[in-house]
């Protein structure tokens, strides 16, 4: 039990320092809406995952019951995003956009394997490791769509040059 606080310990702190070191300043507005837009979009999907058994976090005393949510769906993993968003460059190639969302997708979901596999953290039910890297892209893709459409970013919206 004690590696599973080290864990989460370890989470948190290299959230904050991730946030502070891999944004920008001038970003930081950025990747605060992105971080909470990821938590928003983890949570509506988190919702149906553990009501029909997909996901499960293993049920212990209070207050470490809530430690592994927290830290990983709410903190963690939307840190990756808002990180992820913030040198997302839209204006690049169509193949260099699908592989660095491919290359952040496997890597959260490869994180996300190796707690469930070597750690009592996590355990998955009914979902495969496959599973899993198709549920944390559907995650970032659609907190993605969402920061796009709230920035309204040029590159991503056409206009139809007519004024408004």
């Amino acid at each position: 039990m004690m590696m599973e606080h080290l864990i989460l310990l370890a989470m948190w702190l290299f959230g904050f320092i991730a946030f502070l070191l891999f944004i920008p300043r001038k970003e930081w507005r950025k990747g605060l809406l992105a971080f909470l837009m990821s938590q928003a979009v983890i949570w509506l999907c988190d919702m149906p995952s553990f009501k029909y058994g997909l996901l499960s976090a293993p049920v212990r005393e209070l207050p470490k019951a809530t430690d592994l949510p927290l830290t990983i769906n709410y903190f963690f993993y939307p840190v990756l995003f808002a990180i992820y968003y913030v040198h997302y460059q839209p204006k690049s190639s169509l193949w260099y956009r699908f592989i660095y969302f491919f290359v952040w997708a496997t890597g959260t979901t490869l994180f996300d394997i190796m707690l469930e596999r070597y750690t009592d953290l996590l355990e998955y039910q009914l979902l495969t490791w496959y599973g899993m890297w198709i549920y944390i892209g559907f995650l970032n893709y659609v907190s993605q769509a969402c920061c796009n459409w709230f920035y309204k970013d040029e590159a991503l919206f056409q206009t139809n040059g007519r004024p408004s």
